[in-house]
């Protein structure tokens, strides 16, 4: 994934770099602290925080990469094929066709406006969201 650099006095200020996120709340203050990430630069590995970079540059990289693991959109209808772990309200019926509502960067999909969540579940196309189209059951 691509890291971009946003700190004005870092010396890979405005670039994007191979990287990825190596630890969480470096604090341990419970989701408030800077993560910290590895980059690729031409002198070799480096670490910065999230404070030097553009973080939702890189969650969105992470989005389209559950998106496309999944192989559908926010907005489509799908089966649950596969729920993975899961939860939801009292009445869901998971074999019953949903719409993702929510893909996060962790995996995890909502469904229905937040009527359940499931993490990387398998899921087949009902009818597309952003083409319009039905596809056959």
């Amino acid at each position: 994934m691509k890291v971009k650099i946003t700190d004005p006095q870092h010396k890979y200020f405005g670039q994007e770099l191979e990287g990825n996120v190596i630890y969480f709340d470096i604090h341990h203050i419970g989701g408030g602290g800077p993560d910290l990430y590895s980059i690729t630069t031409p002198e070799g590995k480096m670490r910065v925080l999230t404070t030097q970079i553009d973080e939702e540059h890189y969650k969105a990289q992470e989005i389209a990469r559950e998106t496309k693991s999944l192989g559908a959109n926010v907005g489509d209808t799908v089966k649950i094929l596969r729920s993975g772990s899961c939860h939801s309200k009292s009445g869901f019926d998971w074999k019953a066709p949903h719409v993702i509502t929510d893909i996060n960067r962790s995996g995890y999909v909502e469904w229905d406006g937040g009527e359940a969540q499931s993490f990387r579940p398998d899921v087949e196309i009902v009818s597309n969201q952003f083409r319009g189209e039905e596809v056959g059951l």
